[in-house]
């Protein structure tokens, strides 16, 4: 039911707010981005402190849906009186800012199911307990898709109230039924470690780290891989509100609403199969290969966009993000609860969904929309300043790899304080020939460059300029596309090259609990 009403509500929001309320890039992914800060803040510094406090987790997700339906409801009427009074752009912005407001209570709902899961399965089946979760998920989100692609009607399903509406007696439905699963088995979980300290009570080791259990825990461990989890995710979903507006642009595509949904569909079936499939492969391969490849399908499917003539390719691409979502999540997952010890639980699980929530709307709004608004715009100090900030962490990256690999005699010569000035000084002057460029390949794209050229006097009178007679968006979405894979390909790399000296604690092990439970 979760997964059917983020279907049939959230897919269609981005292309709702840009194309009838009028927004901009950079404002489209605002709806994804500030909710999800708040998501991650109250999960991090509230729900994870009061779950770890009761472990009432079931008790967190129905206040959290229960939270959100009622919200959804005064959203969409604040809304609609704010967007009659002919001020569209400001109803955008009601939606942006009621949801984050929203998420603050809701977040309870994502932090409940985070822990729930991991206080209900063992170590050793919690991949393929997330990939069967995965598989029923796939099957609501399919459903959800393509009933919001008929409802979605050029706009009128928001702005009319009745994807508000079904969302919200979704949330209100699927209250009944969390009634049927357990609160918790976080209190069978504690027993059973004070039973393997009894079997493990002739060990010095043992003895001295259950002292403090809380202190002897792999934190920089966990900390390293929700960062190359996040940076992935960042560059993977930062094109995700793009993708949907690119393919029904006139001069590319121009998808209808049912292709758009039919795309969406394409990556929820692929879920569907990757999440049948993920127990076998992690079982016989290893949740931290399978995470590997996970990642890499991120990378290719991003890198094949600027460079399909054909939708087919787009629905390669859905498919290859639905199958690499499945296995990220799933074997992240299995793998963070693999060190995360039962009292720190609620928490942490806060700052891992925070790898996944934070990834929906920030790349989009820090980078690829800002850079695909400053493109239409012709605005050269945007284009400038992203460039230097992607050569510097290209370098920074190029700086670490090298204190790892080379040898130590010559790690000497390596200076991080010269080594940031030569950055910046070259990107610095990259960027200058950033907008040239930029400006040659535009020029060479449309058929006519004496139209570019006037609308670039005449931007600055109108924002929503229309540009699109000439490809002008379609240009700025592909440079997106290049940023993404980017940031994708830094987040592997340090994964393959950045490891700290532990990371075999990842790898699966027999435990005691697991022979005991």
């Amino acid at each position: 039911m979760t997964m059917f009403r983020r279907g049939i509500f959230y897919f269609f929001l981005s292309i709702y707010l840009k194309e009838f309320l009028g927004v901009s890039n950079t404002e489209m992914t605002l709806f994804a981005t500030l909710p999800m800060v708040v998501n991650i803040v109250a999960q991090s510094t509230l729900w994870g402190r009061i779950s770890d406090r009761f472990k009432k987790r079931r008790l967190l997700i129905i206040f959290g849906e229960t939270y959100a339906a009622i919200g959804y409801l005064v959203v969409f009427w604040i809304h609609k009186r704010v967007g009659a009074n002919n001020s569209l752009r400001a109803a955008a912005f009601v939606i942006i800012i009621g949801f984050t407001v929203i998420e603050a209570g809701w977040s309870s709902s994502n932090l409940g199911w985070s822990t729930l899961i991991a206080d209900l399965t063992k170590d050793t089946e919690r991949s393929k307990v997330m990939g069967r979760l995965q598989f029923v998920g796939g099957i609501g989100n399919v459903l959800g898709v393509t009933a919001s692609g008929f409802l979605y009607n050029s706009g009128l399903g928001f702005w009319d109230g009745s994807l508000f509406y079904i969302s919200s007696g979704i949330m209100v439905f699927s209250i009944v039924a969390l009634f049927l699963i357990p609160e918790s088995y976080a209190d069978l979980e504690e027993q059973i470690e004070e039973n393997n300290v009894k079997q493990e009570i002739n060990s010095d080791l043992a003895l001295k780290n259950r002292k403090k259990p809380s202190s002897i825990w792999n934190w920089k461990l966990f900390v390293w891989l929700i960062i190359i989890v996040a940076i992935v995710n960042i560059g993977g979903n930062s094109i995700g509100q793009m993708i949907q507006i690119y393919t029904r642009l006139p001069d590319t595509f121009a998808a209808s609403d049912i292709v758009i949904a039919q795309l969406r569909n394409t990556s929820s079936i692929a879920m569907i199969i990757a999440g049948l499939a993920i127990g076998f492969f992690t079982t016989r391969f290893g949740d931290d290969r399978m995470l590997l490849i996970g990642f890499s399908l991120v990378f290719i499917a991003t890198i094949s966009l600027p460079f399909a003539s054909s939708i087919v390719i787009y629905f390669i691409y859905m498919a290859l993000k639905g199958t690499s979502r499945v296995w990220i999540q799933t074997t992240s997952y299995a793998m963070v609860t693999r060190v995360v010890p039962l009292e720190r639980r609620g928490r942490m699980m806060g700052y891992y969904n925070a790898a996944f929530f934070l990834a929906w709307g920030l790349g989009g709004t820090i980078l690829t929309g800002p850079v695909a608004d400053a493109i239409v715009a012709s605005n050269s100090v945007i284009i400038m300043i992203y460039t230097i900030m992607v050569l510097v962490i290209v370098g920074l990256l190029i700086y670490l790899l090298s204190k790892k690999v080379l040898p130590v005699k010559k790690k000497k010569y390596l200076n991080l304080s010269w080594l940031i000035g030569y950055i910046i000084l070259l990107s610095t002057g990259i960027a200058f020939l950033t907008k040239p460029i930029t400006n040659a390949i535009i020029v060479s794209r449309i058929s006519d460059p004496n139209l570019y050229l006037s609308s670039l006097s005449s931007y600055a009178n109108s924002v929503m300029a229309s540009v699109t007679d000439f490809g002008l968006d379609a240009y700025a979405y592909i440079i997106t596309f290049y940023i993404a894979a980017l940031i994708a390909v830094i987040g592997i790399i340090a994964y393959l090259f950045l490891r700290p000296s532990n990371y075999k604690q990842f790898k699966l092990r027999k435990h005691i609990s697991e022979e005991v439970i």
